[in-house]
């Protein structure tokens, strides 16, 4: 072999080594400047207070419809019979509450049920007929209906009524919960700018936001006397109720 020819090999090797070198410390060199990045981003981010406060806000309202739900018996010899006339009974309550002005949307059967009646005083027990149960849930969209429409119901053959529940209509439902979640974030603002201000120092931003809103339930009113008194002067008194939310934000202080 010849000196030319040793010599070669050992350039090559001598090259290659000089490039995983290089390749290395360029590694090294990158790796550095990021940890020194991270480092400052932290440090940055650490010079500021974090507050947390919960604001609440609340809006009173009056409903502006009901839900009233009616029941129509029937009785017989045969499921069939007492079904029958339970049937009748709630064709004539379900039409009295459409000449009302009362929308076919706004009427729904929500139950029908029939059962035997049993003789207890002989034993074993006997079937001596059956009763059969419509139940009629009616969503009243004017207020100043909810009495005529008790009475058009008794009048038409109801044989009793569960109470009434005062609620609100989707509109105004989406209207208050804005109103208090605005009653919500000016209450967390007040209360940060206290303490921030107490603190000798000012807010700089807001790291998170998190909302909780309770929904707006139908109020029930179970004391509703109604004796057969005409229709404009049952007392129907919606009252009022109120709708809530909070709002959990925390802020950044600085001095």
């Amino acid at each position: 072999m010849n000196m030319r020819n040793a010599i070669l090999p050992i350039a090559l090797c001598v090259i290659v080594i000089g490039l995983v070198t290089s390749i290395i410390l360029t590694s090294n060199t990158i790796f550095a400047e990021n940890t020194s990045m991270t480092s400052t981003s932290q440090t940055q981010t650490e010079e500021f207070t974090t507050l947390s406060i919960v604001g609440v806000g609340q809006v009173y309202y009056t409903p502006d419809e009901a839900i009233v739900t009616f029941r129509a018996l029937g009785q017989g010899d045969t499921a069939e019979e007492a079904l029958n006339i339970s049937a009748s009974k709630a064709s004539a309550i379900i039409s009295a509450l459409k000449d009302l002005g009362i929308e076919d949307k706004d009427i729904k059967t929500s139950g029908i049920h029939v059962s035997p009646r049993y003789d207890f005083e002989v034993k074993p027990p006997k079937i001596v007929g059956y009763e059969a149960t419509y139940t009629i849930v009616v969503r009243i969209r004017d207020i100043d209906l909810v009495g005529k429409a008790i009475d058009a119901a008794f009048s038409a053959g109801a044989d009793g009524m569960y109470g009434v529940q005062f609620t609100v209509s989707d509109e105004k439902k989406a209207e208050l919960m804005q109103q208090a979640i605005k009653a919500a974030v000016e209450d967390a603002d007040e209360k940060a700018k206290i303490i921030a201000d107490a603190l000798g120092m000012k807010i700089v931003g807001i790291k998170s936001v998190s909302l909780s809103s309770q929904p707006i339930v139908p109020i029930p009113r179970t004391e509703l006397t109604f004796k057969g008194v005409e229709a404009n002067v049952i007392p129907i008194e919606p009252g009022s109720a109120t709708v809530s939310t909070s709002i959990s934000i925390v802020y950044l202080l600085s001095k």
